[in-house]
């Protein structure tokens, strides 16, 4: 009987672990900065479905774009679109949580890995932190 109790808890705890690193569009919402000081970029996530850019801090900020998260692989794939239909895309990128506060991402181009970071081009790689 102390087997099956304990058998049940570690499935329990392993379920738990998984569905825990499931990145979700609620997340994200929120302002993201480069953890640079001189022209940082920044991404706003405005809701859970549109995504704004600035590439020299939060002076020139983009139009709205559409996005979508893949969640079906180890690392989370962002797609960033024109169009609300998604069918022209602009940009896609490897994402991950580090802590709720902090976000890896990385552009991936079509031939690229989208199971792992490409950590030995160190420009490849952002690190962006959340704006309080």
């Amino acid at each position: 009987m102390k087997k099956i109790i304990f058998l049940f808890l570690f499935m329990l705890g392993m379920i738990a672990g998984l569905h825990s690193q499931q990145l979700t569009k609620t997340d994200l919402i929120g302002t993201w900065d480069q953890d640079i000081k001189k022209s940082a970029a920044t991404i706003i996530f405005v809701d859970t479905g549109r995504v704004k850019f600035s590439y020299k801090g939060h002076t020139g900020s983009s139009r709205r774009y559409y996005y979508m998260l893949d969640n079906s692989k180890t690392l989370s794939v962002l797609t960033v679109d024109y169009r609300a239909n998604h069918r022209r895309n602009r940009n896609v990128y490897l994402i991950q949580l580090v802590d709720k506060n902090t976000m890896k991402l990385q552009v991936i181009q079509k031939k690229e890995s989208r199971d792992h970071f490409d950590e030995a081009n160190k420009y490849k790689v952002v690190t962006l932190i959340r704006r309080n």
